[in-house]
């Protein structure tokens, strides 16, 4: 393609207007974004001079006067109301003889707008940045400013220096993942290996494999030697999520290798030096445990040289707008939306008791933000059991004893599945087996 059409093809193409006028000032050029910024035709702008348009109305104000060699910035307001922004210049022959002026025009509103947004961004990273500033915890991701979750906060930062195990109680969903991972970022081992392993999720036939690793021969299969987590996690941390759900007959091993940082793989005779620090979480009571038998009490005192208490959500009411909040700006970008909450449907939010905690507020968000129809969330769109909206009867029969049966049992098992990260979780908190449950949602269409 010729240098010269590709440049008008460009020119007619730009975002940007430009015009050329002749040295009477007369317009003999304008491309189409003229058109678009103007909302003229092109027909009412070329071949006249900005006095045609201010006769014919087409300008209400102009500061455009005969232009000279240098530079000129032109203000207009045109008659749609918007402000118009010209920057114009000569152009000269190879006699240095002034041919025509070209001209940029730019919307000046659509400027000051972005000018605007400029400026409130930039003045809210700055109040943010002297927020963070003033801040004194440095924890990432426990989003609270409510008494409980600050002294959580101090105790992080107390210990995340020292090698020191921790066990991390609280409900599921309160955040106790997020306490461990703070934990390790604060310390010297950041930049090392942090494994989390769930003791609740590797079946009881693999588990002592998988933290120990294993030897060539070990067993059926063990074509190859093999690392186990704690091996891979030397010089870093460990999490032992669940640690309540931890076979019995490998409580001991565990015990030995936190206490003397040594492991031996399965199949195998030679002992394994390792630097790790423990750190445990649980939902379960491990004292209780201990008393029924079902937990050592030599581990849970090895584990319990400093306890950390995640407080549930309904004891943190303070931080459910805060919450939210920090969950709609994800979800809002991740599904590219602009949703807020009015002020009823956020009061009925506080209200709620959170038996699911800080992971069913999460779910909930996003399931609000993928079902939203309007850019503002009200009180009907929340979940019914967060709303106390009565549920209408879909007729006013009397259900039979088995309609009603089934029904009480769909809300139980929809409850369980917010509360719960899994739908195996939800089938052991029910009480029953994965495949019943799994069997009953898709009975009930969940």
């Amino acid at each position: 393609m010729e240098l010269n059409k590709m440049l008008i093809q460009a020119i007619e193409q730009s975002y940007e207007g430009f015009l050329l006028t002749d040295l009477d000032g007369r317009i003999f050029y304008a491309n189409d974004a003229v058109e678009k910024i103007s909302g003229e035709p092109l027909a009412s702008i070329v071949n006249h001079t900005i006095k045609n348009m201010l006769d014919g109305g087409l300008l209400k104000e102009s500061t455009s006067r005969i232009l000279n060699k240098n530079p000129l910035t032109i203000y207009q307001k045109i008659s749609n109301g918007k402000d118009v922004f010209i920057t114009s210049k000569p152009v000269y022959d190879d006699d240095g003889e002034i041919i025509c002026y070209v001209a940029n025009y730019r919307n000046l509103t659509s400027l000051n707008h972005m000018y605007e947004e400029h400026l409130a961004y930039t003045s809210l990273n700055y109040l943010e940045l002297e927020r963070l500033r003033d801040n004194i915890t440095q924890t990432e991701g426990l989003i609270s400013h409510s008494p409980s979750m600050e002294s959580v906060k101090q105790m992080i930062e107390k210990i995340a220096k020292t090698d020191a195990t921790v066990l991390i109680q609280g409900e599921s969903g309160t955040g106790k993942e997020v306490v461990a991972k703070n934990i390790h970022t604060l310390s010297d081992r950041k930049k090392s290996a942090y494994i989390q392993i769930n003791c609740g999720a590797i079946p009881e036939n693999l588990i002592e494999s998988e933290l120990f690793g294993y030897e060539k021969g070990a067993f059926t299969g063990a074509n190859t030697s093999k690392a186990g987590l704690l091996e891979i996690a030397n010089n870093g941390t460990v999490l032992l999520d669940e640690i309540g759900e931890m076979p019995l007959h490998l409580q001991v091993k565990l015990l030995r290798a936190i206490q003397t940082n040594e492991i031996t793989r399965v199949g195998g005779t030679s002992k394994k030096q390792l630097n790790v620090r423990y750190i445990a979480a649980t939902n379960k009571d491990l004292k209780q445990l201990v008393k029924e038998g079902k937990f050592r009490e030599d581990l849970y005192y090895r584990l319990n040289v400093v306890q950390i208490a995640v407080p549930p959500l309904r004891e943190r009411k303070e931080d459910v707008a805060l919450l939210f909040q920090h969950f709609l700006k994800k979800f809002n970008r991740k599904y590219n939306k602009e949703l807020q909450i009015s002020a009823g449907a956020l009061k009925l939010l506080k209200e709620y008791a959170w038996p699911g905690n800080v992971r069913q507020l999460e779910n909930i968000v996003e399931q609000l933000v993928i079902l939203a129809e309007n850019t503002l969330i009200h009180e009907k769109n929340l979940p019914l059991e967060i709303s106390k909206r009565p549920v209408k009867p879909n007729n006013t029969e009397s259900k039979s004893l088995k309609e009603a049966v089934e029904e009480a049992e769909k809300a139980v098992i929809e409850r369980a599945l917010v509360e719960n990260p899994s739908i195996r979780k939800a089938a052991k908190a029910l009480g029953v087996s994965h495949a019943t449950l799994l069997r009953k949602i898709e009975r009930y269409k969940i």
